[in-house]
């Protein structure tokens, strides 16, 4: 929710089946300044030849293959194929795709790890995939490059990069047949590659999403990308807007506490709003988000926007009830069309150029382990939930060794213990089961949980309600 000082934003619902919020990424700034992607453009000055490739002459993709070739965007081989029935792997399509989106930021903490997933010859381009938030944390962590990318993967991959929010899922629900072997993040990927027409299915309705794609099918959604950035975002005469910013506050990409409560905007002239704005309208331009599961998300916080005209700085302020997530990425973007120069002669050629998706990120830093709640979820079931995500330690045993349910000076017998996310899980032996309204402590010897314990001492308290 968002508000500023004597204003209150109202917030409307949608129906997801007609409007759905995309799990993009940001776009990277050619998307919004309706420019051709530098990497492409590059790419065009640079090649300059194309091959005549032995297998693809009557084949029905020959178009999109010699025109990505004739870029440097795909390649053949040396016998002069370029094979395309062959799969992709998944490394060869985030290479290529990075390509085309160039995008060259690499501020990321995980960097070592990614050196460590992907070959050399990929060079810079899984580092540059994860911090334009094209390759996902979840990703990271299972990848296999050498395994065929799917036409579902690719989709996913290419609506990140394009930065498509709102999606309808009507047309594509009303074509597809086979949508059922979708989940929901991935229904969004798809419809916003399908309403683009960068993924077609066949003439019977069938999308064949976790089908592997091959180089022709994929030379084929590389080049409707392509196109779908040159019809979409070509605009007559240049951007106008410009970037009045001297500072921020935090600074991007910063580690930021937990408590961390006001960010600031420090601009270089004195702004004001522009003619047909007023003070409610920064609501609506001023969102924060946070990256979770591969994807920016509303981060559903509430806060005052604090703005005084002819003069140069803008904070946002954080609610004193709001709370930022642990070890979370945020980011917060701004409108372009709100604020201008307040002494500029011509205030249509003074405006903000505003801030977009990834141009203003910070990331919280890890707050010491600590435990949110005990609660008995039946007779022989206490679950311990922690204010994040724990790990096992050395001295963890699924058998519940080292921790200890104690009723008085009692204690009860143990027969298993998991954990799982932010919950250790105990379950309690049937001869020892939890009778209603009494009184239990729990504690954990050291290193049960990775770097946690609890004393006999400090043992946390809970009462049974059956």
């Amino acid at each position: 929710m968002k508000k500023i000082t004597k204003f209150t934003a109202t917030l409307l619902s949608v129906c997801m089946f007609s409007t759905v919020l995309a799990g993009a990424a940001w776009a990277d700034p050619w998307k919004k300044n309706k420019q051709m992607p530098p990497g492409l453009q590059k790419q065009l000055i640079k090649y300059t030849y194309s091959a005549n490739f032995k297998d693809v002459k009557n084949h029905w993709a020959k178009s999109e293959i010699e025109e990505l070739q004739l870029k440097g965007i795909m390649k053949g081989y040396q016998d002069q194929t370029f094979k395309p029935q062959q799969a992709v792997s998944k490394n060869e399509a985030l290479a290529i795709i990075m390509r085309v989106v160039d995008h060259k930021e690499t501020n990321t903490d995980k960097a070592d790890l990614i050196k460590k997933i992907f070959p050399g010859w990929m060079g810079m381009a899984p580092q540059q995939a994860y911090d334009a938030g094209i390759l996902a944390d979840w990703e990271l962590y299972k990848w296999n490059g050498n395994k065929p990318a799917t036409r579902i993967e690719v989709a996913m991959w290419l609506c990140r990069a394009s930065g498509e929010e709102n999606v309808s899922l009507k047309d594509m629900l009303s074509f597809a047949k086979d949508t059922n072997q979708l989940s929901k993040d991935e229904l969004i990927y798809a419809a916003a590659m399908y309403n683009k027409g960068i993924m077609k299915g066949t003439p019977d309705g069938y999308l064949n999403p976790l089908k592997p794609i091959s180089r022709g099918e994929f030379a084929v959604m590389i080049s409707r990308f392509i196109d779908t950035v040159d019809l979409d975002d070509i605009t007559d005469g240049e951007e106008e807007n410009q970037d009045y910013i001297e500072t921020l506050a935090p600074v991007h990409n910063a580690k930021i506490d937990l408590e961390t409560k006001e960010f600031t905007i420090n601009f270089e002239e004195n702004m004001a709003l522009a003619e047909d704005k007023d003070l409610s309208d920064l609501p609506d331009a001023i969102n924060i988000y946070k990256y979770d599961g591969g994807r920016w998300v509303t981060a559903n916080l509430e806060y005052a926007v604090v703005f005084t005209e002819d003069e140069d700085k803008l904070t946002v302020k954080l609610d004193n009830s709001e709370e930022l997530a642990n070890n979370t990425k945020y980011c917060i973007t701004f409108n372009n069309d709100i604020l201008v120069e307040a002494d500029a002669k011509d205030k249509e050629k003074a405006a903000f150029a505003g801030i977009k998706k990834g141009e203003w990120c910070f990331t919280t830093k890890s707050a010491e382990l600590a435990i949110d709640e005990v609660e008995a979820t039946d007779d022989t079931t206490v679950v311990i939930e922690f204010n994040q995500d724990i790990q096992r330690g050395d001295h963890f045993s699924s058998n519940g060794t080292d921790i200890h349910v104690m009723a008085g000076d009692t204690e009860l017998d143990i027969d298993a213990a998991s954990i799982r996310n932010n919950t250790l899980t105990i379950t309690l032996d049937g001869d020892d089961s939890l009778e209603d309204d009494e009184e239990y402590t729990v504690w954990l010897e050291e290193d049960v949980v990775a770097g946690f314990e609890i004393d006999e001492d400090d043992a946390i308290e809970f009462t049974y309600e059956d």
